[in-house]
């Protein structure tokens, strides 16, 4: 094993083009407080002037104003989690990340827009990456959960008005529950009630109770079957002592559930979801009104399957008040709804609208919903997921996952006068979220493929140098495939190859080929067993026509395997990871020299836990060149390598380096690392999703998925020094 680094950057960056960010935010999480002047207030998750989410605010007239911009550093960033409010116009909230540590904060925002840290997690004792927003008590304490720190499992916490916390319970991930997504509500005799996401004596999470003294008492544990499981969402009280909520999962259709739990902790599941028009996988959690009906969301299901609001009535009855269809309406809502005293319900949803991505809607009590703002997106792209292609000219040609007109990605080309837009997707039938990039044919087409689009399930496109797309394959999500993560390769004859993450006769995913003529043929459908599960990324193939690629997990340890498949359709198991020292999760394909030798990495596994690199001999044997610590070195590595003339390997990863934003690395024949370039996160770029291409000079060219002046990724060039 290579475990020798050289710390020192030897390459010079330059960033050749920095991605757009939604400037009036994008994909609100969280849902909104309203005020008695009909004013909402909310939170992005992402987008505004740094990419990094903002605090929002919509008048009775539709006019949204942008009260906050969070920086991603000391600020924090990316909030999940809503806003509460207070009588002096004041405004309370967190982030998930971001502050001192880049573990979240709770803040205040005050009536001009100043914002105060009132808390910096650390992802220590005091937790970490609070997903869910605060209460606030009568005498200005507030209180909330992070889903990690503690001791492993998340806190429940206290901040007082001087801004000192006080962990009031450590979740230890076993019979007491673990991992909070949701916040907590308070009685009159000052016990806190939550949920947990996992742990409980089911593993499925657990419903909770914490006393003033801190003392904890499991209400419920779910078992992830009938009575629901996972719940994301938290709960309400009602006068008798009586709690509502849902679980994302489980019930009898495995769609999630609305649950009543007695004061005596006795569980009755009032609705379970079919996943059809009734709605499913309600990630929010229920209000109630004075009659003692309920309300709420769900992401998916209704006639646009693209989640519901409902109406549950005392008797158990539900109704679905309204059906988004991912249109202009909105779509795929994470968050719960508020209601006025004529029974208006007013939300949000994180996909959908004008750009997809997002809007703030209101529902009349006869079922009419009014788009009261629809958040715009960043028309040149953003969120480069996949890395760039060039040409014999040196153009560089590439993908991003969101942006564009309809916030479904777009395909770009970058030459020395700046990038242009070849094709913006709309994200319905003609595709929609490239997470691979493009390959170009001798005539200037480029061929990709999208995630989504087409009939829910992917496309895989051509694109003539005019800029014109033709659809070759829409996926119909059974045995064909479903999901292509992963690009394509072509052949001498025009034939494309791929992977579909999901589909195929097990849902397992498949390896296919498409001709010139767009007719598809799946070559292998994995069984989701010892051949593996999964296939993330494409494949290679050799001059005899054999195809070589990965899965993420499946094989005979559930850590991923590395597969041949020959001319016939008959696959080979080539290596099984043990998920131990060899790695786990293998997220990139491999490449292959001249010998016959596979070179790749996996994302997870290895001395450390966070990564290797690894070859593959034509035995089967492997060796891991280089084990990631997570430090200085990378880690996690997304991206699969290249190799130069000499057989060098060259690659990124995810995490690790000298701010934990990813590295660009080199790994010699006799697995000597050295980092060509450490990331900041910041102007720079972060978080590279995508491996490197190298020019002749020995330039290497990439893409990051965050930092920039947006934080919304950016082209680099790295020239050796």
């Amino acid at each position: 094993m290579g475990i020798g680094t050289a710390q020192a950057q030897t390459a010079s960056e330059t960033v050749l083009h920095n991605f757009a960010s939604p400037l009036r935010g994008a994909r609100p999480y969280a849902g909104v407080i309203r005020d008695s002047a009909g004013n909402l207030y909310g939170t992005t998750q992402s987008g505004g002037a740094a990419g990094w989410g903002v605090v929002f605010k919509v008048d009775a007239a539709g006019q949204e104003t942008v009260l906050y911009n969070f920086t991603g550093g000391a600020d924090g960033g990316n909030p999940q989690a809503g806003v509460i409010g207070d009588s002096a116009g004041n405004l309370y909230g967190t982030t998930f990340e971001g502050g001192r540590a880049g573990w979240g904060v709770v803040y205040k925002l005050d009536g001009a827009g100043h914002q105060t840290v009132l808390h910096s997690f650390t992802g220590g004792a005091d937790g970490g990456y609070p997903a869910a927003g605060v209460i606030r008590d009568s005498a200005g304490n507030l209180y909330g959960t992070t889903v990690n720190g503690g001791a492993g499992f998340g806190v429940v916490y206290k901040l007082d008005t001087a801004g000192h916390e006080k962990v009031l319970y450590s979740f230890t991930g076993g019979a007491d529950g673990g991992d909070p997504l949701a916040g907590v509500i308070h009685d009159s005799a000052g016990n806190l009630y939550g949920t947990t996401n996992a742990g409980g004596t089911g593993f499925a999470g657990a419903v909770y109770k914490l006393d003033g003294a801190g003392h904890e008492t499991v209400l419920h544990s779910f078992t992830g079957g009938a009575d629901g499981g996972q719940p994301y969402a938290g709960v309400i009280l009602d006068s008798a002592g009586n709690l509502y909520g849902t679980t994302y999962f489980g019930g009898t259709a495995d769609w999630g559930v609305v649950y009543k739990l007695d004061a005596s902790g006795q569980e009755t599941v009032l609705y379970n979801f079919t996943g059809g028009a009734d709605g499913g996988y309600p990630a929010a959690g229920v209000i109630r009104d004075p009659a003692g009906n309920l309300y709420g969301t769900t992401y998916a299901g209704g006639a646009g399957i693209s989640g519901v609001v409902y109406e549950l009535d005392t008797s158990g009855q539900e109704t679905a008040l309204y059906s988004f269809t991912n249109g202009a309406d909105g779509g795929y809502t994470t968050a719960g709804v508020v209601r006025d005293s004529a029974g208006n319900l007013y939300g949000t949803t994180g996909y959908g609208g004008a750009a997809n991505v997002g809007v703030v809607f209101k529902l009349d009590a006869s079922g009419q919903e009014t788009v009261l703002y629809g958040f715009p997106g960043a028309a040149a792209g953003s969120y480069p997921d996949a890395g760039v292609m060039r040409d014999p000219t040196g153009n560089l040609y590439g993908t991003t996952y969101d942006g564009g007109a309809a916030n479904a990605g777009v395909v770009y080309k970058l030459d020395t006068a700046g990038q242009t837009v070849l094709y913006t997707f709309t994200g319905l039938a003609d595709g929609g979220g490239p997470y691979a990039g493009v390959i170009r044919d001798s005539s200037g087409n480029l061929f990709g493929t999208t995630a989504y689009g087409g009939t829910g399930f992917g496309v895989v496109y051509k694109l003539d140098p005019a800029g014109k797309e033709t659809v070759l394959h829409t996926f119909a999500g059974s045995d064909d495939g479903a999901v292509p993560y992963a690009g394509v390769i072509g052949d001498s004859a025009g034939g494309l190859y791929g992977t579909t993450y999901l589909g195929g006769t097990a849902g397992a995913g498949v390896v296919y080929k498409l001709d010139a003529a767009g007719h598809e043929t799946v070559l292998y459908s994995f069984t989701g067993t010892a051949d593996g599960r999964y296939p993330y990324a494409g494949v290679i193939r050799d001059s005899a026509g054999n195809l070589y690629g990965t899965t993420i997990s499946g094989g005979t340890k559930e850590s991923g395997v590395v597969y041949r498949l020959d001319t016939s359709g008959r696959e080979t198991v080539l290596y099984s990871f043990t998920g131990g020292a060899d790695g786990s999760y293998a997220r990139a394909g491999v490449i292959r020299d001249a010998a016959g030798n596979l070179y790749g990495t996996t994302e997870y596994g290895g001395a450390a836990g966070a990564g290797v690199v690894y070859k593959l001999d034509t035995s089967g044997n492997e060796t891991v060149l280089h084990s990631f610590t997570g430090g200085a070195d990378g880690g996690n590595p997304v991206a699969g390598v290249i190799s130069d003339s000499a057989g060098n390997l060259y690659g990124t990863t995810q995490k690790g380096g000298s701010a934990n934003a990813g590295v660009v690395y080199k790994l010699d024949l006799s697995g000597q690392e050295t980092v060509l370039y450490s990331f900041t996160g910041g102007v720079d770029g972060g978080a590279p999703d995508a491996g490197v291409i190298r020019d002749p000079s020995g330039n290497l060219y990439g893409t990051t998925y965050s930092g920039g002046k947006a934080s919304t990724g950016v082209v680099f060039k790295l020239a050796p020094q």
